[in-house]
C-alpha cells in the first residue's frame, strides 16, 4: 500500500528516533521519558536513574530489544522467523526466542482451558486481519487510536468450516528447537502475547542497566517497577472503550504489569461484531464484553489472560482470574456495566 493510502486509513508519519517527552533532574534523580512507534502502536518508557548517561544507555538497550524481537515475531514480515514457520509449516532450528514464546503461549492455553489459542491465525486472516496494521518496512508510521476499522462481508459458512479444521493448539508439535504443524494451512498468531512479551524484555533490559524505577507502555501493555517519585505509585488509566475520557478506572502500580484487550482496537465491521479477538470453537468473535483489563506479575501473562478472559466471557473469565495468584481483572460489558475480581478494588485510585 502506498504512503498516501496509509495516511488515508489514519496512519500518521512519525520519526524512527525516540521523541523526548521529559528529561531533567528532579528531587529523586534524573528523569527521562521517551516514545516512538513500534509493534503497530506507540511505545513509551519513563524511568528514573542516577545519571543522564545511565538513563540514555538503558533506554537505548530497551529500544534495541524492541527492534530485535519485533523482527523475529512479526508474522506480517516474510523475513521473520514466525512468518517462515507459517509459510513452511515447520522450523527445525527455530530461534530460542520463538520457541520460548510459543511454549509460553501453549502454557497459557492450558491455564485458560483453551481460551487462549495461538492457532486462530487463519480465522483472524479470514475476517480481514491478514494484512499488517503497520507494514513491516514502515517503522516511521504509527496507527492513531480508533482508526483500525476494515469493513468487509462475513465469510461464507463453507469457508469458515474449512478454516475451523485448521485451529487447535493440540496440533502444534514441539521438541527441542523444532516447531511444526500437523495440518497444512495452519499458522500461528502471537498477537495476543508477543507485545507483552516484548515489553517484558524491554523491562529486563532496563533492570540489567541498573534502572529500578520505570514504566514501559506499548499501547496499553504496561510493565512497571518502583515509583516515578518517592511516595507515589505509577498511575495507569484504563482505556475508555469509546476512546473518550470516561476511564473505567485508574489504578496505581508499584510493580508488575497490566494489559487491556478490547473490541474497539481492531475490527472488521461497523458494529464491531467481528474483531481481532476470535474463538476457534465458535468460529467468530465474542461480543459479551467490550474491554478486559488484567493485572499480573508480567506483561506477557497479562496480555494473554486479557485475550483469554474476553473469549471466556464474564462469569468464566472472572472465575479463571480469581484462581490465579497475583492476578486481578476488570471487565466492561457492552451496556457499560463493570465487573471485577475480589482484589481489584485494592488497586483502584478512584475515590481516594
Amino acid at each position: 500500500m502506498s504512503l498516501e493510502g496509509l495516511l488515508a486509513l489514519g496512519f500518521e508519519p512519525a520519526g524512527v528516533e525516540p521523541t523526548v517527552v521529559e528529561a531533567g533532574r528532579g528531587d529523586d534523580g534524573y528523569v527521562l521519558a521517551l516514545e516512538r512507534p513500534g509493534m503497530g502502536t506507540r511505545v513509551s518508557l519513563s524511568l528514573r536513574a542516577d545519571s543522564p548517561d545511565r538513563a540514555d544507555a538503558a533506554a537505548a538497550e530497551a529500544f534495541a530489544r524492541l527492534d530485535r524481537l519485533t523482527a523475529l515475531l512479526n508474522r506480517y514480515d516474510s523475513g521473520s522467523a514466525l512468518a517462515r514457520l507459517n509459510e513452511t509449516g515447520s522450523l527445525r532450528d527455530a530461534p530460542p526466542e520463538l520457541t520460548a514464546i510459543v511454549d509460553l503461549a501453549l502454557s497459557m492455553g492450558k491455564v485458560t482451558c483453551g481460551a487462549f489459542d495461538p492457532t486462530v491465525a487463519p480465522l483472524v486472516n479470514l475476517f480481514g486481519g491478514g494484512e499488517p496494521r503497520v507494514p513491516p518496512g514502515a517503522i516511521a508510521l504509527a496507527s492513531k487510536p480508533g482508526r483500525n476499522q476494515r469493513t468487509g462481508p462475513p465469510p461464507d459458512p463453507a469457508t469458515l468450516a474449512e478454516i475451523r479444521d485448521l485451529i487447535g493448539a493440540e496440533r502444534i508439535r514441539r521438541w527441542g528447537r523444532m516447531i511444526g504443524f500437523e495440518r497444512s494451512g495452519m499458522s500461528l498468531t502471537l498477537d495476543g502475547i508477543a507485545k507483552g512479551w516484548i515489553v517484558d524484555a524491554m523491562a529486563a533490559g532496563l533492570r540489567d542497566a541498573g534502572i529500578n524505577d520505570f514504566l514501559v507502555d506499548a499501547g496499553g501493555d504496561i510493565r512497571a517497577r518502583g515509583r516515578p517519585e518517592t511516595g507515589r505509585p505509577w498511575t495507569v488509566a484504563i482505556q475508555d472503550p469509546d476512546l473518550g475520557e470516561d476511564w473505567p478506572d485508574v489504578i496505581g502500580l508499584h510493580g508488575g504489569a497490566v494489559a487491556t484487550s478490547g473490541s474497539y482496537e481492531f475490527y472488521f465491521d461497523p458494529g464491531r461484531t467481528r474483531h481481532h479477538i476470535v474463538t476457534g470453537t465458535e468460529g467468530g468473535s465474542p461480543n459479551h464484553l467490550v474491554s478486559v483489563t488484567v493485572t499480573a506479575p508480567d506483561t506477557a501473562t497479562a496480555d494473554a489472560l486479557a485475550t483469554a478472559v474476553f473469549v471466556l466471557g464474564p462469569d468464566a473469565g472472572l472465575g479463571c482470574i480469581e484462581g490465579l495468584t497475583g492476578c486481578e481483572c476488570l471487565l466492561v460489558a457492552p451496556d457499560g456495566a463493570r465487573h471485577a475480581t475480589s482484589g481489584w478494588s485494592a488497586l483502584s485510585l478512584q475515590g481516594r
